[in-house]
């Protein structure tokens, strides 16, 4: 009979249920969280630009209050280094610490600027490295050397036998002269520089310097020298040289940044003045680190930030993370490594060498760290060239503290707001499904294939939309119901009503039969054979009209019959196999063909309808056959269904009768019959098809000699 919805013409179904609308709608509160972050964005941006404008401000001061004061930069016996830089130059970096002189160079960064390297017998045959921390310059010196050789003897140091692989240190000292020092050690550790003095009578002698500390160690691929000098005994010029033996008192080869002639120092030590950090700590501020550096970029001085106050504390947690991912949109640089961070301060001050002072934003060491950096140039006297270059970093904290909080503030309060709101449009949205597919669900049972119908709807006593439409939905369910119940009852009415008359036309025929067949009756030889001939086609009339009403009454018989049938394992094989075997007998104008597997097919059911339901294909194949047709009967199986076909040759079925072959009252035959027929013969293959879970469905066979019948039943 089909669904209510089949009844009604609703148009196309959307795509999108009410409650993906609904959610979709309340998600549009998400506009609030976006506003939010725009304005955070931007007054992030006010912020972050005022910082660097402020820091900018304070090292354009700080670099004005050096303007022209190269003594302040340079010790003295660097100034006149500031022209030009030679490869024997050395200036150290500056540490924010002693390091630990152990003769290891774990501790250097052998790829930092300003390391001296100088072929030797192999390429990088030695990397020469300064720092100076305090009033201390240290030297490690990395020779590369496949063959070390130790002194013979720490009592002979000068004897030629002896001597193994040398390092010499030149320096200018105060008095305007030169100073030159060997080191020399007959094994790894400590050991002392010394100087050969002439003493009485022309005789040499080596002579330790006690304010040198150094210590020799062995390497992978060498040896490293590690040493500490005071600031105080080095001039201008300083240089080391490197004499590499094979063996003890070998020909030497040397390298290195002094002259091998006369061992003189020629490269110049640029460093700092010692003044110059008492003359910056009067612009320390907490959370600046002042840096100063030369017009070549190297590092000078550098004063660490003081501690920032504790009120500001970077935020943590997962929330101002996920804000500040969403909120920087590349602006601020996340997790680049220690040499990007470092080639990022280096270009900096490059720029500020031409003369530009600026300020940029990179990356800090730690996790979720900001620096703000700003550098200005230091001009000479004549404010045109450029002497140095002072570069102020601090982190970020401040600002972004700032923004953290009020972001995390504004955005937890439309977060929660928006949860809510999506909260509580998505539980009405499920209410609101939940009742449409009770009522959908109510309105698709509502009208059985039998023509029975149900008129308890839900959300009839609701007073919205919803309950007026299943109001609605009962109404029309209601005179629906008086309807089928018409139709229901019209055969039976039908019948009770033709029944009498029937039997009065029948009684009559008889009568009137009876009188003509008397001898002695009146209207003996009144009836003559036209009369006769009539009688015949009344009785006949009577007779179909009496099958049709049997019939009627079968096919309720048969579906209550169904209704109340039992279900038993059976073997439905054996049951087809012998039901064909009848037919056989049945019907002898038409020969049967069986196919049905070896083994049991066994299923659950009623073999009782099992068997009504095959004599109604077979009747209905005999009826469309000619005599001597061959009538196929096949069963096959699978682990779920069960197929049981009958195929008959004869006229094919018209495309538009196929899909009304298995409705009621329905029939397709073209000529008359002596039988009757009413259509219910496929009606009720259809309803024991659905009784165990299976269809009935009919087709005409490949050549079009005929039509094909198939049952799919639910093992």
């Amino acid at each position: 009979m089909g669904r209510i919805s089949d009844l009604l013409n609703f148009g196309p179904i959307s795509p999108f249920r009410i409650r993906t609308k609904l959610l979709l709608l309340a998600l549009t509160t998400l506009a609030l969280p976006w506003a939010g972050c725009q304005y955070a964005r931007e007054m992030e941006t006010v912020l972050r630009e005022s910082e660097q404008q402020s820091l900018l401000a304070v090292t354009t001061t700080i670099a004005g209050s050096l303007k022209g004061r190269q003594e302040l930069l340079f010790r003295a016996d660097s100034l006149s280094a500031l022209d030009a830089n030679t490869t024997r130059d050395i200036t150290p970096l500056v540490l924010s610490g002693a390091p630990l002189i152990d003769g290891r160079a774990d501790e250097w960064d052998t790829n930092a600027r300003g390391v001296v390297r100088v072929a030797g017998p192999g390429n990088d045959g030695l990397r020469l490295l300064a720092a100076t921390h305090e009033r201390w310059l240290y030297l490690a010196l990395l020779v590369r050397d496949d063959k070390v050789v130790y002194d013979g003897s720490e009592m002979t140091p000068l004897d030629p036998d002896t001597i193994g692989d040398r390092i010499w240190l030149a320096f200018d000292d105060k008095r305007g002269g030169q100073q030159r020092l060997f080191f020399g050690s007959t094994g790894g550790g400590a050991l002392r520089a010394r100087r050969i003095e002439t003493r009485e009578y022309g005789r040499e002698e080596a002579v330790e310097e006690p304010r040198i500390d150094a210590v020799w160690q062995r390497a992978r691929d060498g040896y490293v020298l590690e040493m500490g000098i005071p600031l105080s005994l080095v001039g201008q010029h300083i240089g080391v040289l490197i004499d590499d033996r094979d063996r003890r008192g070998a020909a030497r080869a040397s390298f290195g940044t002094l002259d091998v002639a006369d061992l003189r120092a020629t490269g110049r030590l640029i460093a700092a003045s010692p003044d110059l950090n008492d003359h910056l700590r009067q612009f320390a501020q907490p959370g600046v680190e002042l840096t100063v550096a030369s017009s070549t970029g190297a590092i000078l001085t550098r004063l660490d930030a003081p501690a920032l106050p504790g009120d500001y504390t970077h935020m943590r947690g997962f929330l101002p993370r996920m804000y500040r991912l969403f909120l920087d949109g590349g602006a601020i640089p996340r997790g680049v490594s220690q040499v990007e961070r470092q080639r990022a301060a280096e270009a900096l001050t490059a720029r500020a060498v031409l003369g530009t002072a600026e300020s940029t934003l990179f990356a800090g060491p730690y996790e979720n760290r900001v620096i703000v950096a700003a550098a200005a140039p230091i001009f000479a006297a004549d404010g045109k060239r450029v002497i140095g270059v002072i570069q102020l970093a601090q982190t970020a904290d401040r600002w972004l503290t700032l923004r953290d909080r009020a972001l995390t503030r504004l955005l937890n309060l439309t977060l929660f707001v928006t949860l809510f709101a999506v909260g509580a449009a998505f539980w009405f949205a499920g209410r609101m499904s939940l009742r449409i597919s009770r009522l959908g669900a109510a309105s698709e049972n509502a009208l059985s294939r039998e023509g029975s119908v149900s008129r308890v709807l839900p959300e009839t006593a609701a007073k919205d939309e919803l309950g007026d439409l299943s109001r609605s939905f009962s109404s029309l369910l209601g005179r629906l119901d008086e309807y089928t119940g018409y139709l229901r009852t019209l055969a039976g009415k039908l019948a009770h009503e033709i029944r009498t008359p029937l039997t009065i036309i029948r009684s009559s025929l008889e009568n009137l039969e009876s009188e003509s067949q008397s001898a002695n009756g009146p209207s003996t030889h009144g009836m003559g054979e036209n009369a006769r001939v009539y009688i015949a086609r009344a009785r006949e009339g009577s007779e179909r009209l009496s099958a049709i009403l049997t019939a009627m009454g079968a096919a309720t018989k048969v579906e209550e019959a169904i209704a109340h049938s039992e279900r038993q394992r059976f073997d439905l094989g054996a049951l087809v196999r012998g039901a064909v075997d009848a037919y056989g007998d049945a019907f002898p104008q038409r020969r049967f063909a069986c196919e049905i597997p070896a083994e049991p097919v066994d299923i659950t059911g009623a073999p009782e309808l099992i068997v009504q339901m095959l004599d109604k294909l077979v009747d209905n194949a005999v009826d469309f056959s000619a005599e001597g047709a061959t009538i196929s009967v096949v069963l096959r199986a699978d682990p779920t269904l069960v197929e049981l076909s009958v195929a008959n040759p004869g006229t094919p079925l018209p495309a538009e009768a196929l899909k009304h072959l298995f409705e009621s009252l329905w029939q397709s035959r073209a000529e008359p019959d002596k039988r009757p027929h009413l259509g219910l013969g496929l009606y009720i293959v259809r309803l024991i098809a659905e009784f165990h879970g299976g269809t009935a469905r009919a087709a005409n066979l490949p050549d079009n000699s005929g039509a094909i019948f198939s049952v799919r039943l639910t093992r």
